[in-house]
């Protein structure tokens, strides 16, 4: 999709965290929501030349280097020494650019330079090697990985390889990496830590865990998601002044959501309204021994403004949900018929938290699904539903699927690969993330939410990537959460794409706040009050 035909709406200042993008201030803000493939990135590099806005693509090359010197130097003011690992094609060439101008720099404190190469440089070609040549002009040396001094340096920079990558590193390379992670010495990756892959955020193998990663000419798609969480560190981005009308003509692969600008979604309330006014969401869920998941459901929706959430769970629950939250409206439900006066009532649905995959929990799908599917092409009312947890392992274990576009559906890997019917449930070193959700998609039709290190969300023509989150939320009840805020704001009448772009990332920014007080024994009721204050953030 083109971005001049996007509905995508963009702030103006940018608020930042570990492990989200960061700025500089004279970049173009509204770029680096774009997400491109290593492949249409190279193809900006190339118009870049081609088109004359720059004049060699070795003067894009100093550029990227003078964007890494002015890092260090804002970043490492008072380093001494920084050491600088070099592989091949142009990755190597910005690091050899690097140590050219970082030697000959006259602020002080001088940097100490040490250059230490995985191949022979003067097999080097292009713009690399012109690179190469340049720092021997001005006096540089080369070292081994052998002779290399990481305890003594200050810096380490990772050039060693760049977004071309598609296969596991091996000898030398492979020890490079390792050496680079051993050292206690921050590292600073060159446009992708070594060892990633830029289309899927994989690791091939082994990567370099970057403390920061200095990106150029456009974000990658790989980036944001899966294990790229863990290697890239500190994500910053330059353009090197790449055109605006260069951007126009690429296509883009993915957005990165933004919070300050993803709350403008948030409902707002007139000063007269009642609970009525603010929909009146079902929950579904909580069989035998399960009632916490729908109960952690509920909580979650009244915390994100519906006015009235009622839960169908077995009879055997009720007191106990009532008794810890009294607000909810329980029901004891053992048939389709017992779900009938509930479905009446309600603005939105969201089904699974809790759910079983026995014959119970497939009875009050089945009733949810002939919902749906008599409502597609009538002209009553039209109700928006949440698919989650167990509903998806019915649908998979049931060969269920049901085409809706009134679906949203939030499965996490293990989730998704049985709906795909794939073999593995646990992701590999090759999971291509982006190939699952559009597989998903064309599949099922709804919306889809791939849960995980960097949340993806398929809605319209769009993937959509969500930078928040943290890895103290990989505990019990997160998901239960996430499907009761989205089916709030389904229930609060907010479209589809804006219930899950907002659901996604205010449970997300939740987690986020309660990790300022430490992550490890994060529970999802911490959540809760975060949650609240979310729902009424103003910029």
């Amino acid at each position: 999709m083109n971005y001049k035909n996007s509905s995508y709406k963009y702030p103006k200042n940018k608020r930042c965290h570990k492990g989200q993008l960061t700025t500089p201030v004279d970049e173009r803000y509204q770029y680096v929501h774009y997400c491109y493939t290593s492949e249409d990135v190279r193809n900006i590099d190339y118009l870049m030349v081609e088109r004359g806005f720059v004049e060699t693509s070795y003067k894009l090359m100093i550029r990227a280097a003078k964007a890494l010197l002015a890092f260090i130097n804002r970043n490492y003011a008072t380093a001494e020494h920084i050491s600088i690992v070099c592989g091949a094609g142009n990755n190597a060439g910005d690091g050899y650019a690097l140590a050219r101008l970082a030697k000959i720099q006259t602020k002080e404190p001088l940097l100490t330079v040490q250059v230490i190469s995985i191949i022979e440089p003067k097999h080097l070609s292009g713009d690399a090697h012109t690179a190469y040549l340049d720092w021997l002009a001005c006096d540089g040396t080369i070292t081994s990985m052998a002779e290399h001094h990481f305890n003594t340096t200050d810096l380490i920079v990772d050039a060693l390889l760049g977004t071309g990558l598609n296969r596991s590193l091996e000898g030398e390379w492979y020890d490079a990496v390792v050496a680079m992670n051993n050292s206690p010495k921050p590292v600073l990756a060159v446009d992708i830590p070594s060892g990633l892959n830029a289309n899927t955020g994989a690791s091939l193998g082994i990567a370099t865990n970057a403390t920061h990663t200095i990106t150029f000419i456009a974000q990658k798609i790989g980036m944001y998601t899966a294990q790229a969480r863990y290697y890239c560190g500190d994500i910053h981005f330059s353009s090197l002044g790449v055109a605006d009308d260069l951007y126009q003509e690429v296509y883009y692969s993915a957005v990165l959501l933004e919070w300050a600008d993803i709350a403008r979604k948030l409902p707002c309330r007139s000063p007269i309204s009642h609970k009525g006014d603010h929909g009146h969401l079902l929950i579904i869920g909580g069989d035998y021994g399960m009632a916490g998941a729908c109960r952690i459901a509920g909580e979650a929706a009244l915390r994100s403004g519906t006015g009235l959430v009622s839960i169908a769970t077995r009879s055997e629950n009720v007191n106990a949900i009532t008794g810890s939250r009294p607000e909810l409206m329980v029901h004891g439900v053992e048939t389709a018929d017992d779900l009938e006066p509930l479905l009446a009532k309600a603005t939105a649905i969201a089904i699974g938290p809790g759910l079983g995959t026995e014959q119970w929990g497939f009875i009050l799908l089945d009733r949810v699904i002939q919902l749906i599917k008599q409502q597609y092409n009538s002209k009553t009312r039209k109700i928006s539903c949440v698919f989650d947890a167990d509903a998806l392992n019915i649908m998979s274990q049931h060969n269920l699927v049901l085409q809706s576009p009134d679906v949203i559906y939030t499965p996490h890997f293990g989730e998704a690969s049985r709906l795909l019917k794939h073999k593995s449930e646990q992701p590999t070193d090759d999971t291509d993330r982006f190939a699952m959700i559009q597989q998903l998609k064309q599949r099922y039709y709804g919306t889809f939410v791939l849960k995980g290190a960097g949340t993806l969300i398929n809605s319209g023509g769009d993937i959509l990537i969500c930078p928040y989150g943290n890895e103290g939320m990989a505990s019990a009840g997160m998901g239960d959460c996430l499907t009761g805020i989205i089916g709030a704001l389904l229930a609060q009448k907010l479209s589809l794409p804006d219930a899950v772009q907002l659901g996604v990332c205010l449970h997300a920014k939740a987690g986020d706040l309660v990790a300022q007080e430490g992550k490890n024994g994060m529970l999802v009721s911490d959540l809760f009050p975060k949650i609240r204050q979310l729902m009424n953030y103003q910029e």
